[in-house]
């Protein structure tokens, strides 16, 4: 999951970005079909201008074509305007079913990431145990090789054992919350694999 641990972290995106990717083909429908209901009622507006115009002479029937086109157009961007109100609801359906899903799936998870916030908790822990260990020993050894008083060096080696128990503790406890941590990874990548999943067949029979 890398060195920081931030697989959760991506899984976890990943199913936001679905909602994410609907609202924003949502609000596009919305825009063009307010674009399109608006050129409709202009040509409508505009089909019936032109039976103010006169009709006689060598121009009527050029009229009439135009008034004739202007209004098919005008009837088919209403047409259209129907047809992504329609989507428009469809994908409004789908979007709840999909925060339905998603709260669902954040309450599976819940546990994963407190599994997340102990694997970095205990990571940082044990790194700082690892040096503290390396310091303790380093002056426990640089005291005998000077020949320091014994005292000295016996209060050397207890702060080098206890450093040592530290440390020794902080590695068992890593390898259960690692041990845990992947556990939870492993379900909770399950769990978005099945939401994934679920958002391409949706998507394809749309």
């Amino acid at each position: 999951m890398g060195e920081k641990n931030n697989g959760f972290d991506v899984l976890y995106h990943n199913m936001k970005h679905g909602q994410i990717s609907t609202k924003e083909l949502s609000d596009f429908m919305r825009e063009r079909s307010t674009i399109e209901e608006a050129y409709a009622r202009s040509m409508t507006k505009l089909a019936k201008s032109a039976s103010n115009y006169t009709q006689l002479g060598t121009f009527g029937p050029v009229w009439d074509v135009f008034k004739t086109s202007t209004e098919k157009l005008a009837v088919c961007h209403l047409d259209l305007v129907k047809k992504l109100q329609e989507l428009i609801k469809e994908l409004q359906k789908y979007s709840d079913e999909q925060v339905k899903s998603h709260k669902k799936t954040k309450e599976e998870v819940a546990g994963t990431l407190e599994a997340v916030q102990n694997i970095q908790s205990i990571t940082q822990a044990l790194q700082k145990a690892k040096e503290l260990y390396n310091v303790k020993c380093v002056d426990h050894e640089k005291l005998k090789k000077e020949g320091a008083q014994p005292k000295d060096i016996e209060k050397a080696s207890l702060k080098a054992g206890k450093a040592t128990e530290s440390y020794k503790r902080c590695v068992e406890k890593y390898a259960a919350v690692k041990m845990d941590f992947e556990q939870k990874m492993a379900e909770t990548a399950q769990v978005s694999l099945s939401a994934d999943t679920l958002y391409s067949i949706t998507s394809k029979h749309a």
